[in-house]
């Protein structure tokens, strides 16, 4: 509209100047946005700094969390003041770096208890899956703009699925299991918004559904050894979940059966077509194929995490510790809390992890019941300014980058806070900017700085 002739008659004769990009960049800034990440930064800082104060060099902590703030605070407004529009130019460049940084610290990366994901600089360390996750996002968006009109197509939706393939399986031989679960609910919000075929979605959470429940089954048989004796079956199963013999022959058994269900329901003068069972046990080959590779990558403490979710009194001083710790923790602040820094579950270490994963629980510890519904809406505010900005884009481009965003910001809150509560697995995520972690605190600042972006650009013509 500035660049328009008749609005710049308006304005001269109306005795105005015609808006600069900088003032008509800050009008159009969406503050309530920027407010709200604010406050939960500053919310985090104070958790990282008394969550960490159990610990001898407790300044440490709340010094790489705070420099991590300040350079993601930096890269904000830099991504704010950059038009998104230029990642759409360059998303084989975008995907190139993303995959190279995954690529390099599995070659040039520290380890830290077990798994190779960072890489040091002096005191600081940097992990790049969590940028890559921001990334992913562009790309995906990029994508999926570009073919809009051919997502109705079940083989174009081979590309996008490769690309997060490609970022799972990288991220799986560090191995970090955690950092994979949000590429499958990012793929498929931004292929739904994109306009893809509902009916392919759902072909798409099937083979999710069916690579989580047999990674789940793997992980319950692997820890029952008793019932893998008596039961030879279960045995034969479990043995068939891990690639070798054992697997072809379970496929070829499902091959059989479904040509089997196909002929005989032909014969029955049932009108069935073939692709829907060719394609039905594709679904189950791939998920189970899948799910062999992540039972072999994922570690016995994460198994164990897993089944501890459902019944957490199954292993109380192992698996199940931290859940029920968690829960403890939480419930013991009531409704206003013991006092800012006044934690005792974290402070005489019952709590692990409660300045990263369990945060959320020092901070209804400490603050209770009303600061941590407070903190809930923040991130409800987070996520509807998200799908706000989404849906007043000015391109599509912009909106899915929206979407996809949106959604990793809700994925890890809805999960963490479920999980300090024992309602949903220790998968080890982190809690958007009150977990501490220069990586995570970094790279989500960042993404707001896009999101913003998409929001100051929504009346740029």
């Amino acid at each position: 509209m500035a660049n328009d002739p008749l609005f710049s008659l308006v304005y001269s004769l109306s005795g105005q100047k015609e808006l600069t990009p900088l003032r008509r960049f800050l009008r159009h800034f969406d503050w309530v946005l920027f407010l709200d990440v604010m406050f939960l930064c500053l919310v985090g800082l104070l958790m990282v700094y008394s969550a960490s104060l159990r610990f001898s060099h407790s300044g440490a902590f709340i010094g790489k969390q705070l420099a991590a703030f300040a350079g993601g605070m930096v890269a904000l407004f830099i991504f704010a003041t950059l038009n998104y529009q230029i990642f759409s130019q360059h998303l084989k460049m975008v995907l190139g770096i993303s995959l190279s940084l995954l690529l390099m610290v599995l070659l040039l990366g520290n380890q830290y208890r077990g798994t190779k994901a960072w890489f040091s600089i002096g005191p600081f360390s940097f992990q790049p899956a969590e940028l890559s996750k921001l990334l992913a996002v562009l790309v995906l968006a990029g994508w999926c703009d570009r073919h809009s009109r051919e997502l109705g197509n079940l083989k174009t939706l081979l590309t996008p699925f490769l690309i997060v393939l490609g970022h799972i399986g990288l991220i799986m031989l560090q191995p970090d299991f955690g950092s994979t679960l949000v590429y499958f609910p990012i793929l498929l919000a931004i292929l739904f918004t994109a306009g893809a075929n509902v009916f392919h979605l759902m072909i798409i959470l099937l083979y999710g559904l069916i690579a989580g429940s047999v990674l789940l089954l793997h992980t319950y048989l692997s820890l029952s050894p008793a019932f893998l004796e008596a039961h030879p079956f279960w045995e034969y199963i479990y043995s068939g979940m891990r690639l070798g013999k054992e697997f072809l022959i379970i496929q070829l058994i499902f091959a059989a059966v479904f040509a089997f269900a196909y002929w005989f329901l032909r014969e029955m003068r049932f009108r069935i077509y073939w692709i829907f069972f060719l394609s039905t046990y594709d679904h189950i080959f791939i998920g189970w194929f899948s799910s062999s590779i992540y039972a072999n990558s994922i570690k016995n403490y994460q198994r164990k995490r897993l089944i501890a979710f459902f019944n957490p009194s199954i292993d109380p001083m192992g698996s199940g510790y931290h859940v029920i710790q968690s829960m403890v923790t939480l419930g013991s602040g009531k409704i206003f809390g013991k006092g800012l820094f006044s934690s005792t579950q974290g402070r005489l270490g019952f709590l692990p992890e409660q300045h990263t994963d369990f945060i959320f629980s020092i901070l209804g510890e400490e603050l209770g019941f009303v600061a941590s519904g407070t903190v809930i809406i923040l991130y409800l505010i987070l996520i509807w300014r998200a799908f706000a900005i989404a849906g007043n884009a000015r391109d599509r481009f912009g909106s899915l980058i929206a979407v996809g965003i949106g959604t990793m910001f809700a994925f890890y809150a809805i999960l963490n806070i479920a999980m300090v509560m024992g309602m949903a697995p220790v998968a080890g995520l982190p809690l958007p900017f009150l977990s501490y972690g220069g990586s995570a605190m970094f790279s989500s600042l960042m993404a707001v700085g896009v999101l913003l972006s998409v929001s100051a650009r929504r009346y740029t013509y």
